[in-house]
């Protein structure tokens, strides 16, 4: 995986764009593109308050191979509790292929996945995941005020 260092004032400044971006217009629905935003608004705050935790100022290359996008990984590692906790597993429509249908799991780390393709989670579904994001993400807000 290549990876780039990013400051934790990047992070902040990506979390804050990408929460606003991750609103739905009045009167909408969040569809799969705000969902997307959402799940990064709350990947880089994760790791903007995991740089505030460590009195650091870089997420640099290791700390980007060790954590990916696992949302949950980071969590675990900032010790929030179970309180705030994001799906361990996800499951999305079944797929056919060549006449038999194809089950799609995976772990949290397949959610931008699911949502950047067009992908529609089922158990738990989008909008349970979106909440769940919400909640982390306003855990976010009162971490990095």
């Amino acid at each position: 995986m290549s990876a780039i260092p990013f400051t934790d004032r990047e992070l902040k400044r990506a979390w804050r764009e990408l929460s606003a971006m991750a609103l739905p217009a009045a009167g909408n629905t969040r569809t799969n593109p705000h969902r997307l935003l959402l799940f990064y608004a709350v990947e880089c705050g994760l790791k903007a308050v995991w740089l505030k935790r460590q009195n650091r100022s870089l997420f640099d290359r290791k700390d980007i191979e060790r954590t990916g996008h696992n949302l949950r990984h980071v969590l675990k590692e900032l010790k929030v509790g179970t309180g705030l906790s994001l799906p361990e597993a996800l499951q999305l429509q079944p797929v056919t292929q060549n006449g038999a249908q194809e089950p799609r799991k995976g772990d949290i780390n397949i959610l931008h996945q699911a949502w950047r393709y067009g992908g529609k989670c089922t158990s738990p579904t989008d909008n349970d995941c979106e909440s769940k994001l919400e909640q982390v993400l306003n855990w976010i807000q009162g971490e990095l005020k």
